[in-house]
C-alpha cells in the first residue's frame, strides 16, 4: 500500500525515477515566456551566436552597458548607448572605451565566456568611462576630448576586471553576495581623489556641485517630481535630459517590465523620503537623489530576490535606508571634494542582503550564478510555490493512508484521451492493467535502453497500491505528475539551490522548513517529519528521493 518504503529499495545502479519515467512520456514543453523574442534577456541570441566571434563580442559589449542597471539585453544596451551618445558624444565614446577595455581584459584573463558575454565585467568599465567623461568635462575640467583621459579610462576599466576576478571572487565566496559596483567605485574615486590631491598638469576635473543641501524653502513643482522618476533611471548613466531619460526607462522595460515597475516604486519612496527630510527639491528634480534608490529597489525587489510581497516590502525599506545613507555619505564625501556616485546603493544592498541572509532565511535569494531577470526569478518562485504546496497536500494524504489522484480526476477529456492512447499501446492484452512484460515490450519497440533492475524499480514505484499491476488511473496520475514537474524542473531546482546552504546535495529538515516557509507554508509537523524519516530509513533526503516523494506520495 502507500505505506511501502519507496525510497529505501532503490538500486544504486538505476537511474532516478523521474528519468526512467521520461522514457515513457516526454515532459510538456513550456511556451515562450516573453511576448516578443527581443524582450527579456534574449538568451537565445547567446546560443545562436558563434562563441568568440565579432558578433558575440558586440553582443557582450551591449549587454555590458545595460548591466549597469541590471538589464541583460543587447537591444536595451543599444538604446541606452544611443541615449548616452545623444546626451554627449564624448560620454558615449568613453563608455564604449570602458566597456571594451574591461571586456577584453576579461577575455585575456580567460574568464568564463558565458559570464563575459552576459556583460558581468563590461558594466564596470562602462561606468568608469561615463564617470570620467562627466567629471572631466565639468567647469574647470580638461577632460573633454582629451586623449589622456581616454587612456585613463582604458587602464582603470581594465583594473576593474582584475579587481572583480580577485577581490570580487573572494568577497562573493565568503559572503555569498555580489560585489556589485564596488570595483568601479574603488578605481574611480581613488583616481579622482589623487587628481585633486597630487599637483600635476595633466588631469583636472570639475567639482563642488555635488553637495547635498537641506532646504525646504523652494516651492515644490509636482510635475518635475514626476519627471524625476525616469530621470532617476537615466542618471545611472549620467544622462539628465528628460526625453533621453524616457528612452533609458523604455530600454529597462524592454528587458524587464517588473524591474522597471519596481524601480518606479523606488523612485516614489525615495522622493517621499527626501521631501520629509527637507532635501533641496532640485536634487530630486535632477534625479541625483533617486538613481541610487532605483538600483536598490531593482536589486532587492527583483534581481537578488524573486519579486513577491516580502521582497518588494524589504526593497521599499532599503530605499528609505538608501536615502538616509545618501545624506550621510554627502557629509563625508563633500569635504573631500569627490562624488559618492552609487556607493549608497552598493552599501545598502550588500548590507541588506547580509542582514536578511541571517535574520530571515525564509526569504530565499536567487543563486548568484543563476541571476537572469525578475520575470524569470518570479517564474521560479511561482513554480516552487506550486510544487511545494502540492507536496504538503500529498504528504498529508499519505500520512492518512490515502493516495489522491487529483491531477487525473481534474484533467480534461482530451488529455485523458492522450493518456489512454499511450496506455492502450502498452496494454497488449487489453485487460485494463499493465504488467512488467508489457512494459518490456513497449520499451523495446520504442528503442529505449533500460536494464532489468531499472525496469523492476520503475514498475514497483508506479505500482502505487502494490497489486503487481498498474491500472489506468495509477498510470495517468503518475504521468501527469511527472509531466507537470518535469516541464518546469529546471526552474524548480534552480530555486532550491540557495536553500541547500551546506551544499551536500541533500535536504535536511531545517532546509525543508525554509523551503516551506519561503512559499508561505507552515513548517513540517512532527508526524510529517517521522513519515519522511521512515521513508528514508533515517538518512538525509537526497534530491532524487525528494523528487520521488513529489511523484509518489
Amino acid at each position: 500500500m502507500v505505506e511501502q518504503n519507496f525510497l529505501n529499495t532503490s538500486n544504486n545502479e538505476t537511474l532516478p525515477l523521474h528519468e526512467l519515467m521520461a522514457r515513457i512520456l516526454v515532459a510538456e514543453e513550456t511556451s515562450s515566456r516573453q511576448i516578443l523574442p527581443f524582450m527579456g534577456t534574449m538568451q537565445w541570441l547567446n546560443d545562436y551566436l558563434t562563441p568568440q566571434s565579432f558578433a558575440d563580442f558586440v553582443n557582450a559589449i551591449l549587454r555590458g552597458i545595460g548591466q549597469a542597471i541590471f538589464v541583460n539585453n543587447p537591444l536595451s544596451g543599444l538604446l541606452i548607448l544611443v541615449a548616452i551618445l545623444l546626451q554627449s558624444p564624448w560620454m558615449g565614446l568613453m563608455a564604449l572605451l570602458g566597456v571594451i577595455a574591461s571586456t577584453l581584459t576579461a577575455i585575456a584573463l580567460k574568464i568564463n565566456p558565458d559570464v563575459i558575454r552576459n556583460g558581468i565585467f563590461g558594466f564596470q568599465g562602462t561606468l568608469v568611462g561615463l564617470a570620467l567623461a562627466t567629471f572631466g568635462s565639468l567647469a574647470n575640467g580638461n577632460g573633454a576630448w582629451n586623449p589622456l583621459w581616454a587612456i585613463a579610462v582604458i587602464i582603470l576599466a581594465a583594473l576593474t576586471t582584475v579587481l572583480m576576478n580577485t577581490f570580487g571572487v573572494w568577497f562573493t565566496t565568503h559572503f555569498k553576495v555580489s560585489i556589485l559596483g564596488i570595483p568601479f567605485h574603488i578605481v574611480t574615486q581613488v583616481f579622482l581623489y589623487l587628481v585633486l590631491l597630487i599637483p600635476q598638469p595633466y588631469f583636472h576635473w570639475g567639482f563642488g556641485i555635488f553637495s547635498v543641501s537641506a532646504s525646504a524653502s523652494r516651492t515644490l513643482d509636482w510635475l518635475k517630481i514626476l519627471a524625476s522618476f525616469p530621470i532617476s533611471f537615466s542618471q545611472v548613466f549620467f544622462v539628465s535630459n528628460l526625453n533621453l531619460a524616457i528612452l533609458v526607462f523604455l530600454a529597462v522595460a524592454l528587458c524587464t517590465p517588473i524591474g522597471a515597475g519596481v524601480g518606479l516604486l523606488g523612485c516614489l519612496a525615495s522622493a517621499i523620503a527626501a521631501l520629509v527630510m527637507g532635501i533641496d527639491p532640485e536634487k530630486i528634480y535632477t534625479g541625483f537623489w533617486g538613481f541610487n534608490s532605483v538600483l536598490t529597489a531593482i536589486a532587492i525587489g527583483g534581481m537578488f530576490y524573486a519579486p513577491n510581497f516580502r521582497s518588494i516590502l524589504i526593497a521599499g525599506f532599503s530605499v528609505l535606508i538608501c536615502t538616509l545613507c545618501t545624506q550621510l555619505l554627502g557629509l563625508i564625501f563633500n569635504p573631500l571634494g569627490i562624488p559618492f556616485l552609487a556607493l549608497p546603493f552598493c552599501l545598502v544592498t550588500i548590507g541588506c542582503f547580509l542582514v536578511v541572509q541571517h535574520s530571515l532565511p525564509s526569504l530565499v535569494p536567487v543563486a548568484l550564478y543563476t541571476i537572469t531577470s525578475p520575470e524569470e526569478h518570479r517564474l521560479r518562485y511561482l513554480t516552487a510555490k506550486d510544487v511545494i504546496s502540492n507536496f504538503r497536500r500529498q504528504l498529508e494524504s499519505a500520512i492518512q493512508g490515502t493516495h489522491h489522484r487529483f491531477l487525473f480526476h481534474t484533467a480534461d477529456s482530451s488529455l485523458k484521451g492522450n493518456l489512454r492512447y499511450i496506455f492502450d499501446a502498452i496494454d497488449q492484452d487489453h485487460n485494463g492493467t499493465l504488467s512488467v512484460q508489457e512494459f518490456v515490450t513497449h520499451l523495446h519497440k520504442a528503442n529505449a535502453t533500460i536494464s532489468e533492475a531499472e525496469l523492476a524499480y520503475l514498475f514497483s514505484r508506479m505500482d502505487i497500491d502494490n497489486s503487481g499491476e498498474i491500472d489506468f488511473e495509477e498510470f495517468g496520475e503518475l504521468m501527469l505528475r511527472h509531466r507537470r514537474l518535469m516541464s518546469k524542473y529546471q526552474e524548480f531546482i534552480t530555486y532550491f539551490l540557495p536553500i541547500d546552504t551546506d551544499e551536500d546535495e541533500s535536504i535536511s529538515i531545517e532546509e525543508m522548513n525554509v523551503a516551506l516557509s519561503s512559499v508561505g507554508e507552515c513548517p513540517l509537523s512532527q508526524d510529517e517529519i517521522i513519515f519522511l524519516q521512515t521513508k528514508t530509513g533515517g538518512n538525509p533526503l537526497s534530491w532524487h528521493q525528494f523528487i520521488e516523494v513529489l511523484l509518489l506520495c
